[in-house]
């Protein structure tokens, strides 16, 4: 017998590996795709005719792809009956589809108006942005039917689709540029040139992967070995509910007088007058400008900040700032900040590194310490700090606001975010589009050798 106790326990948890790894598997479909194509821009920038301007374009669709999840919540506020794991596995699909199609379709051009325009890419990369979008109203309340303790490996999966393309594209190879070569009459496909394979490979890549979290999530919904699991904890949750809801009963009062007494400050800090109106004002004010800038307009200027020094600023600056938003919002969990004080000194970090990467784009494109490795080292270095500590500030304020426990306050800041996502690419668009303060060099690109 207890052979047999043993053989099971090692089951169980087996089994439960397996579902974490599955979760885990399920949790990079969310931003994979659009982080997939972010990390190839610089390969991608020297295939398309919109050149420099392409991420401002490729901004404004995944903010338009925003309409998935307020459609979705629209059906939601008119109650209206919805299949929550279905819309799920109907996007999973699209994303996955959406991606395969890019590994054929990614340089396709289409003449409007008289000049070439990347609406393949465009088209596919918002199905692309649709899996993302509505990650955070549809995959996370999914995982409400599963113990709280997935909720981690949901989150790491979430962290490794920013990783996993950039560590790809770092393989793919980062060739050194030097000169600006005239590519208007040229056909041949000078993004392949100096790289270890084709974007073709690439996007094939992140296929695969979206493939299999398309599988993982099948497995969850539809595998018996899975219910079972998810009932086994329901179970073993009811009988810890039920042995410890009279001991809980027994010392409410007791924990619940001498938390008032000896922690007057916390709960201070986590009601309605912890926050002053003019400090939650302030944190909307700053969180609308963080998402302005980070979602909206620092994206967009990026290819003009970092091209001029050439195609291995780019790529470092793209795919390090892939890296470095996983790992901050992973330290952000371990040292959370709770302080305005600190708050302000990282906006004012913040402020400073992003006037910076603003001043350079603008000079665009014979910015400060242009040809040489100084230059190249500052672009990088200030690109991935900024993405940290933006990423930092950003999960900082949230937070702050989730502490308050104030009635419908995360519905408010997730309006701002939006708001501020939107307004950010559409400025951007404008900016960049119709002004003369970002130019690039005319009728190239800058190859490597």
């Amino acid at each position: 017998m207890k052979n047999v106790s043993q053989h099971s326990n090692k089951w169980k948890g087996k089994s439960y590996i397996f579902l974490h790894l599955l979760i885990t598997i399920f949790g990079t479909s969310t931003w994979i795709g659009i982080n997939g194509i972010y990390a190839q821009l610089p390969v991608l920038i020297n295939t398309s005719p919109e050149g420099w301007t392409l991420p401002v374009y490729l901004v404004l669709i995944i903010q338009a792809a925003n309409i998935g999840p307020l459609f979705y919540m629209l059906l939601q506020r008119l109650q209206c009956k919805i299949n929550e794991s279905w819309w799920i596995l109907c996007l999973l699909v699209l994303g996955t589809c959406a991606m395969g199609l890019l590994i054929f379709f990614y340089s396709e051009k289409i003449v409007s108006n008289g000049a070439d325009h990347s609406v393949v890419l465009f088209i596919l990369t918002f199905f692309n942005a649709l899996v993302g979008c509505s990650s955070s109203v549809l995959f996370m309340p999914y995982l409400h039917n599963f113990n709280e303790s997935y909720l981690v490996s949901f989150f790491i999966g979430e962290g490794l689709s920013g990783v996993l393309p950039s560590i790809v594209a770092l393989i793919q190879g980062v060739e050194n540029n030097s000169e600006c070569i005239n590519f208007k009459n040229d056909t041949t496909n000078s993004s392949n040139l100096g790289l270890k394979f084709s974007p073709n490979n690439y996007f094939l890549f992140i296929f695969i992967i979206l493939l299999l979290s398309l599988t993982a999530f099948i497995i969850l919904e539809y595998s018996l070995f899975v219910q079972n699991i998810k009932n086994l904890d329901k179970s073993i949750n009811n009988e810890t509910q039920i042995n410890f809801s009279n001991y809980t009963n027994d010392v409410q009062n007791i924990k619940t007088s001498s938390f008032k007494e000896n922690n007057k400050e916390w709960v201070l800090c986590n009601n309605s007058k912890g926050l002053s109106k003019q400090i939650q004002h302030y944190l909307f004010i700053l969180l609308a400008i963080c998402y302005f800038c980070s979602n909206g307009f620092f994206p967009s200027i990026q290819s003009y900040s970092c091209l001029p020094y050439g195609n291995i600023a780019y790529k470092l600056s793209v795919t390090f700032s892939q890296f470095a938003n996983p790992l901050v919002c992973l330290l952000a969990y371990r040292f959370r900040i709770s302080s305005i004080k600190v708050i302000n000194y990282l906006s004012i970090v913040c402020l400073i590194i992003g006037t910076y990467v603003t001043y350079l784009a603008l000079m665009s494109p014979t910015p400060p310490l242009q040809k040489t490795k100084l230059g190249i080292f500052m672009i990088v270095m200030s690109w991935t700090g900024l993405i940290g500590f933006i990423s930092y500030l950003k999960f900082s304020i949230v937070s702050i606001f989730r502490s308050t426990m104030l009635p419908k306050i995360l519905f408010s800041v997730g309006a701002v975010i939006q708001m501020a996502s939107t307004s950010g690419a559409i400025f951007s668009f404008i900016a960049i589009n119709c002004t003369d303060y970002f130019k690039m060099h005319d009728n190239c690109v800058l190859e490597s050798n």
